[in-house]
Formats: C-alpha cells, structure tokens, sequence
C-alpha cells in the first residue's frame, strides 16, 4: 500500500444531503484497519459544521454568535486545523460552496487537497431526505427548491444544535456551487455509480485522491461497509448522526426507486427547476 498523508491539508467529502456521504466515510474507516466499521466512531474528522470543533480550536462559544460571524471566522478555524495534521484531516460538508460577509470562502482553498462530491438523483434524494426530517414530500420538494435553504439554521444566538447553521441553496445551485467554484481538484461520485459498479467507482477515486491500496483491500473494505451491515448496525446500536424525528437513518439506499414514491406532479416540480443540472448527470426521467 501506498497511502500519501498530506501534511497539513484537508480533504472535503462534500454533498447534498442523502447523497452517500456516510458511506462513503465508513468504506474509508473500513479501509484504514477497522475490520468492523463502528458507526458512531468512523475514522474521519468530523463536520465542518461542529460547533465543538469551532469552540475547541477558537475558545469561543459559537452560541454567542450570529451566524454571519461564525461563517467569518471558519476559514482561519480550519487553517488551524490543517497546521496541526500530520496528515490530510477529512472533513464532512454539507454547507454549499458559498463566501461568508467578508466575501472570503468559507473554505479555506489553501489549506485543501481536494474535495470528493457525491451527487445523487434529487428525485431520490426527496424521499430519503423527507425521512431523515420527518418531513412530507412536498415539504421536502420545497427545501429543494429552496435558494434560502439551510440546515440547522439558528435562531439569533438561542440554538442549541450541536451543528452550526448549513446554508445549502437548491439543490442545482449546491451541485454548481461545489463542482465549478473550487480552485482544488474536485471528484465527482455519482451516487448510482457507487450503486453499481463499486469497486471501480471508489478504486478511481482513491488514486485520484493519491491512496493507492491493493484490490483486495478495498474489496474487503466494501464488504465491511456494506448498505446491509451498516443497517444492521444501526438497528442494534443506533447512530448518532440520525435526526431524532426520524426512524432511522438507512433506509433503502436505492437509485430509482422515486418512480414509486413520487407523483407525475411533483416530478414535475423538481425537473422544471432542476433539469439542467439533472441532465448534465442523466437523472431526467
């Protein structure tokens, strides 16, 4: 095995949520020697949102602050972090690419290897992403649909989520934002192709990404992060990261299924206003 560390960098697993981010992030701790994939303690770095890592590395409460001051100072708490690696630290995102006020991004570009986007059918996402929220499907449809959209949006200085405010735009604009912005290498991982062809799909990406590990390991690394394992686990050892509304964070992990969750009329919602990006990624109906 060849693995590079990259000292000092950080690598963004990047995506719209429901897009195969977990997955792909307990594939990864499979492959770094857990030979049981621990739900609740996968081997990467966290979320880009975490107030802990905010206040940990800054000694400021991120619940004194408004949102607009937290965005400004996230880039430096990050370059923090990076100084610190003695190898590439991965971080979870779910935030678009965007600036904050000062009109800085709010990724630090400098101090980044290269992000890994997951991009996934917005007609599956909605099912998916209505259970995790507890949501209906035309709600959710409207969160798509949503410029203004956000996760875990704060309220004045009273949240009190453990992540800070996620501003996700559309679903359009959050792939855009992601895959035309970045002055880094950006590896795009369609969700379906994760589906079907596996092992090439994430074989690809490691070299890209510059880890280059034997076939057999990651063959085996797959079979221990598998979609049935990973439900598994979770039925008997719950998983933090599930939103407390919902039953539970796996649900099918299917591509297509859509064509029976959704009707003629909010199919066509979502295409009307995402179909130029849907095509790019042969997701229109």
């Amino acid at each position: 095995m060849v693995n590079k560390q990259f000292p000092h960098k950080i690598i963004w697993l990047a995506s719209y949520p429901k897009s195969g981010n977990t997955w792909f992030r307990a594939f990864v701790s499979a492959l770094m020697g857990a030979s049981e994939v621990e739900l609740n303690n996968l081997k990467a770095d966290g979320i880009f949102s975490s107030r802990q890592l905010f206040e940990n590395i800054t000694d400021i409460s991120s619940h004194d602050l408004y949102d607009d001051e937290v965005k400004l100072m996230l880039p430096d708490v990050y370059r923090e972090l990076a100084a610190t690696r003695h190898s590439a630290a991965l971080i979870k995102v779910h935030d678009a690419f965007t600036r904050n006020i000062a009109g800085e991004f709010i990724i630090p570009q400098d101090v980044t290897h290269c992000a890994v986007y997951f991009v996934r059918n917005p007609l599956d996402i909605i099912a998916s992403f209505a259970n995790h929220n507890n949501l209906t499907i035309d709600q959710t449809i409207k969160t798509l649909n949503n410029n203004d959209a956000y996760l875990a949006m704060q309220k004045a200085n009273l949240n009190i989520n453990v992540q800070t405010a996620q501003l996700l735009l559309n679903w359009s604009n959050h792939v855009i934002s992601w895959t035309t912005l970045p002055n880094f290498p950006v590896y795009v991982l369609r969700y379906e192709d994760m589906l079907t062809d596996t092992f090439n799909v994430f074989k690809n990406v490691l070299n890209k990404i510059g880890w280059h590990y034997p076939d057999e390991e990651i063959k085996n690394a797959i079979a221990a992060s598998s979609f049935k394992k990973l439900s598994e686990q979770e039925k008997s050892s719950g998983f933090f990261e599930k939103n407390i509304n919902s039953k539970v964070f796996f649900r099918s992990g299917q591509a297509g299924n859509w064509v029976n969750e959704l009707t003629p009329e909010q199919i066509a919602r979502v295409t009307e206003q995402h179909g130029e990006v849907m095509k790019m990624y042969n997701y229109l109906p």
